[in-house]
């Protein structure tokens, strides 16, 4: 009797139509890894040619600005391990020299034009100027934090509804804070408030624990003693005091009694002719003071005096030598940092000295403002 062909079961017959399939998806998943090495390769060469163009060529267009939103490229770093992002430069840049375009910044009639190559030098300083700033405002973040000083998310929103809020006129000033400057509260607490309250908070602290005024009594304490042993006071001016007189041994011009305007002025008619004050408190600094001479002319009390000024140390002092203390590193190609002047330079002396002479030719017309309103407000009034 023949024998039946015996049947496979149906499972069997299922798992071995379905024997391929683990290969197959072997091969799809290795397919997919090769798309996902290759577009990571390519991401990374991109990065790294961003890089190149960034920090060797000087790139700046809106392209590589999209990137550093999303790549966090360093501008600079503070102590090695706090950073200043491009794009966090960049942005501070871009609200900054939408106000210097607005016709609020209009200066001498017309608004500045940074199209022209005066102009240019001009966005080169502003530049420089604000990463600068971002450099001071890390290193004020970074000695409040090591101080304990912390300001928290609710603390910042707060204080800035609060100076946004001023006069009552909230929509307005946030109307007029993203017309100016392309910001939103959050930008502006975020950029302006934050760094506002770490410096103010870091100041109070140094002012209650003595920090400012610790070495500048210590140099009155030394004077003093030097004063106490019989020093010569002109050789002491010449070597310690703070003011331009320091080069005549501290001699100040003749002044009359009437002239005697200040707390060291007038102290200096109290004591007798080769006398030396104690130290004089007053709202620059100490001084010790020595009468040369007192004599009348022309009907008034008039007297010559010495002066040793030692000036207080303003928290913009103390922070200026600290900066010092820090190790900045900037990648940014036209800027270098100078560790002992602790500031940022370019790295062509050109715009160095333009910077340098836009500055003196800011402060003379300060000087000539100033000049004019003191003679204006001589002038007696006319009768008409």
């Amino acid at each position: 009797m023949p024998k039946t062909k015996e049947k496979k079961p149906e499972k069997l017959v299922e798992k071995e139509v379905a024997g391929d399939a683990p290969e197959n998806q072997d091969k799809t998943f290795l397919h997919f890894l090769r798309l996902v090495i290759v577009a990571g390769v390519l991401l990374v060469f991109g990065l790294i040619f961003v890089a190149w163009g960034t920090y060797s060529e000087g790139w700046q267009n809106n392209f590589v600005d999209s990137i550093y939103k999303v790549a966090p490229y360093p501008a600079a770093s503070v102590g090695y391990n706090h950073w200043i992002t491009l794009n966090e430069f960049n942005e501070n840049v871009k609200a900054m020299r939408r106000f210097l375009e607005s016709k609020e910044a209009s200066y001498g009639g017309g608004n500045f034009d940074f199209s022209t190559p005066e102009g240019l030098k001009r966005l080169s300083i502003i530049k420089k100027n604000i990463l600068d700033q971002l450099i001071e405002d890390k290193i004020v973040e970074i000695i409040a934090r090591d101080q304990g000083i912390n300001v928290s998310k609710g603390e910042l929103a707060d204080t800035t509804q609060k100076v946004l809020s001023q006069e009552g006129k909230e929509s307005d000033n946030v109307t007029e804070l993203n017309y100016l400057y392309g910001w939103g509260p959050d930008d502006f607490g975020e950029n302006v408030i934050r760094n506002m309250m770490f410096r103010e908070r870091l100041e109070d602290k140094l002012n209650q624990s003595g920090e400012l005024t610790k070495e500048i009594k210590s140099r009155v304490d030394l004077i003093s003693q030097k004063l106490a042993s019989g020093e010569d006071f002109s050789e002491l001016a010449k070597t310690y005091s703070d003011s331009p007189s320091k080069q005549y041994g501290g001699l100040l011009p003749v002044f009359s009694r009437d002239e005697a305007t200040s707390e060291i002025t007038s102290a200096a008619f109290r004591l007798n002719v080769g006398e030396i004050s104690q130290p004089i408190e007053s709202a620059s600094g100490w001084s010790f003071i020595k009468v040369e001479r007192k004599f009348q002319e022309d009907g008034k009390d008039k007297i010559e005096i010495r002066n040793i000024l030692i000036n207080k140390l303003t928290f913009k002092d103390w922070l200026a030598n600290k900066k010092k203390d820090f190790k900045i590193l900037v990648f940014m190609k036209p800027y270098y940092w100078h560790t002992q002047m602790g500031k940022l330079y370019f790295k062509d002396d050109g715009l160095n000295q333009v910077e340098d002479q836009m500055m003196r030719t800011y402060l003379n017309e300060k000087n000539q403002e100033a000049d004019f309103i003191i003679n204006a407000s001589k002038t007696p009034p006319t009768n008409k």
